[in-house]
């Protein structure tokens, strides 16, 4: 149980772990000083321990950096070292927070209370009856079709045109297509390609896929081997973030206010007309139906087809 009299000093305690030997190093031989975001919670007792075991569960190094980051922001707010951070102290870090990033953030914080309970460094979870707003159903917002084809076509480079067209026919993020390797894409005997995706969100793998055409007109913009798309300065793939903003600054110049994601949000709905939810689940990579579900409910000319073709009342009718 952690008490004031028993509290780990926190930096005593990265000492005592970095003279445990093979114990600094993390999955892969990872040092501590390379962990994602270890810049992050060094006050923060049992962090390093609880991220070692994010990155043994396949967490990924984002999902643990911002773990860090939110343990740190908590430990600022309470002035303090929040491994023994009670219920209603956690309470009032909620009461500092916006409405609408209290769902998230205490998502984020959770967990780590959840490990200190588990592992029996504490014998409650401060943060098991903490409440957060219902989350709120949003539909997805589709960029217009007329508007996608003016970006595609007159798009100023080959790659962000290949970017746009893997964001609206693979249904890709763009996390998913900085990663993209060579090798990833094999030839479909009816022509067109899979995709074979390993950095997705969350880590879990899918296969996506590509027509003729599409294939086509990306192909020229792909690097022939190793990662498609390097930085155009220094070396590396090129990131997420810059793929968002170089695809953004071109829409809006194009003439839209829509963004890089809309485009798989146009895929999602062009996909559920066409097959069942289960395939779109698979083709956007979505681990919960329910998150591929709300794709259903954003085409309004369905609803007015439907109701359409009701049996009238034809001696009413006007």
């Amino acid at each position: 149980m952690v008490t004031a009299s028993n509290r780990i000093d926190p930096h005593l305690y990265l000492v005592s772990v970095s003279n445990e030997g093979a114990s600094v190093n993390g999955v892969g031989g990872t040092a501590l000083s390379q962990m994602s975001g270890h810049y992050y919670g060094y006050s923060v007792s049992y962090l390093d321990e609880h991220c070692r075991w994010m990155l043994r569960a396949g967490r990924a190094e984002r999902t643990v950096r911002v773990r860090r980051m939110h343990m740190q922001y908590v430990a600022d707010f309470l002035h303090r070292d929040p491994v023994d951070a009670t219920q209603q102290e956690l309470e009032s870090w909620q009461d500092s927070l916006p409405l609408d990033q209290l769902r998230y953030k205490t998502a984020v914080v959770r967990p780590y209370y959840v490990y200190l309970h588990q592992r029996g460094i504490r014998p409650d979870n401060p943060a098991a009856l903490l409440v957060t707003p219902r989350k709120k159903r949003n539909l997805p917002r589709p960029i217009a079709f007329d508007a996608m084809e003016r970006a595609i076509r007159t798009a100023p480079t080959a790659r962000i045109r290949a970017w746009l067209i893997l964001a609206a026919y693979a249904g890709m993020r763009a996390k998913e297509v900085a990663h993209l390797e060579r090798d990833c894409f094999e030839p479909r005997p009816e022509g067109g390609v899979f995709i074979r995706l390993t950095r997705t969100k969350g880590e879990y793998q899918r296969v996506t896929a590509l027509p003729e055409w599409a294939w086509q007109i990306i192909e020229p913009a792909l690097a022939p081997e190793g990662l498609c798309f390097r930085r155009e300065r220094g070396t590396g793939p090129v990131t997420p973030q810059q793929i968002s903003a170089l695809s953004n600054d071109w829409l809006h110049k194009s003439g839209t206010r829509s963004t890089f994601h809309s485009l798989r949000h146009w895929a999602g709905s062009s996909g559920i007309e066409h097959e069942d939810i289960r395939v779109v689940q698979e083709f956007l990579g979505h681990t919960n139906p329910q998150t591929t579900a709300i794709y259903t409910q954003v085409q309004p000319a369905r609803i007015a087809r439907m109701v359409d073709s009701f049996r009238r009342l034809d001696d009413l009718a006007v």
